[in-house]
């Protein structure tokens, strides 16, 4: 892996080497829960950008406990091994990832498409949660290149919904202030 890699996560994750798989022999970037966390993000940004399944009700619900879910296993009340590190990671992920979609989605009309969507979408996540510990145990280095590869897919795609939630907030304000400081109509 390279440097720039380690690096990058370094200012994200510990790096705890206990708590860090390597593929064929390939230490990966960050620890167990941060590439669950980061792979899940980039699944669950690309089952958004595909499926568009809807952000209301029970869908939103859900997604609040997986973020409360990292409380007992983030504070490590519950003992846990590498694998449930990784999957409560990745529940994080979907979690982060939609509550960060529900701003720029709410201003693209005809964004959401369903239920249907929604089924595609739980087959995503129950694939990512099934696959994410078998790769990283694979004793094969292409397995390391791509849980790094998804890691950084997964950070770039938290910083683009960050930046889109900051953009369309300024735009929100300044509409806003305009509103505002215009003088009031007769």
């Amino acid at each position: 892996m390279p440097d720039l890699l380690y690096q990058a996560f370094s200012f994200v994750c510990g790096q705890s080497g206990e708590h860090t798989w390597s593929p064929g022999g390939v230490l990966l970037p960050c620890c167990q829960r941060c590439v669950g966390l980061y792979v899940g993000a980039a699944i669950a940004a690309l089952l958004h950008l595909g499926l568009r399944p809807r952000l209301s009700g029970r869908f939103v619900e859900i997604h609040g406990l997986f973020l409360l879910l990292m409380v007992p296993f983030g504070f490590h009340w519950l003992p846990h091994g590498p694998t449930w590190r990784a999957i409560t990671g990745v529940l994080f992920g979907f979690g982060v990832v939609t509550f960060l979609w529900l701003v720029p989605a709410s201003q693209w009309t005809h964004w959401t498409r369903g239920t249907r969507a929604a089924w595609g979408y739980a087959v995503g996540l129950v694939l990512t949660l099934a696959l994410l510990p078998v790769l990283a145990e694979l004793a094969d280095r292409r397995a390391a290149w791509a849980l790094a590869g998804l890691a950084v897919a997964g950070a770039l795609s938290l910083a683009a919904l960050v930046v889109a939630n900051v953009a369309l907030g300024l735009a929100g304000f300044t509409r806003f202030c305009r509103r505002v400081a215009s003088p009031a109509g007769p």
